[in-house]
Order: structure tokens, then C-alpha cells, then sequence
């Protein structure tokens, strides 16, 4: 799936995750916080592969997000929420936003855990028609 397509689906994901009450079965899942290896590629056909590390840490029913690229030497942050094996975020540089504060959200990322614990995701720019995958592999 790419294009206008993945966007909408990736748009109407983040839209159920934010606007679903988290359930008391949803309550006990394996939280997503640890140390990830990150291996993704965009969808263009000049996008080269990438990889780097993630840092993914809870707080409460939120995640704050730290991804390094080690291609681009950058630090990427952001913050997401989760449903069941669901793992949204927004994610990118730190962007001023509304009341003040800091907004990272130049890409949106929806990730899905898989049972071997990697979470294997698809993502979009905000700011253009750029989209790809990535995988997090958890660090040994």
C-alpha cells in the first residue's frame, strides 16, 4: 500500500488509538518500552535504506519516543499511544506548537508488535507524500 492510501489508513489507525478508551484487557499488555535496533527503508525509489537505534519509554498510557539515525547522524523524538499490540507515534524534529510548547510530529509512525517482539511498522511525512517501513528489533 502506498500513497494517499497508506496515509488514510495510517490516519484513520492513530484516530482509533487516540479516540478508544483504553480497556482493563488492554491494561495488562506487554508495555512497548525498551531499546530497539531500527532498520527501515522509504517507499520512493531513490529512498535509500536506513538504521540506527530507538529509545522507547512509558509514562502512564503515554510513550515518549528517541530514535537515532545513524545514516543522517540525527535524533528524532516524539511521543504515541498504544492499543492492544498497536504502537502510534509522531515523531521528528522539535517544532514549536500550540500553548507554548514543543511539537515533534513531522512523521507518523504505526507500528504492530509481532509475537518474536519486533515491532514492524509503516510510516508518513506530514509535510509531504513521503511514506516507508520500519522495523524496531529489540536490543539483546
Amino acid at each position: 500500500m502506498q500513497g494517499p492510501n497508506l496515509r488514510i489508513t495510517a490516519l484513520v489507525i492513530v484516530s482509533a488509538v487516540i479516540c478508544t478508551p483504553i480497556a482493563k484487557s488492554q491494561a495488562n499488555e506487554p508495555s512497548f518500552a525498551g531499546e530497539y535496533i531500527m532498520n527501515g527503508k522509504g517507499y520512493g525509489p531513490d529512498d535509500s535504506p536506513y538504521a540506527g537505534t530507538c529509545s522507547i519509554m512509558q509514562e502512564r498510557e503515554m510513550y515518549e519516543v528517541s530514535c537515532f539515525n545513524q545514516d543522517t547522524q540525527h535524533t528524532y523524538v516524539g511521543k504515541g499511544l498504544a492499543m492492544g499490540q498497536t504502537l502510534a507515534i509522531f515523531i521528528g524534529d522539535p517544532l514549536r506548537g500550540d500553548h507554548n510548547t514543543v511539537f515533534a510530529g513531522e512523521y507518523l509512525v504505526v507500528y504492530q508488535r509481532q509475537p518474536d517482539g519486533r515491532l514492524v511498522g509503516t510510516w508518513v511525512n506530514a509535510k509531504s507524500p513521503s511514506s516507508g517501513e520500519e522495523t524496531l528489533t529489540p536490543k539483546q
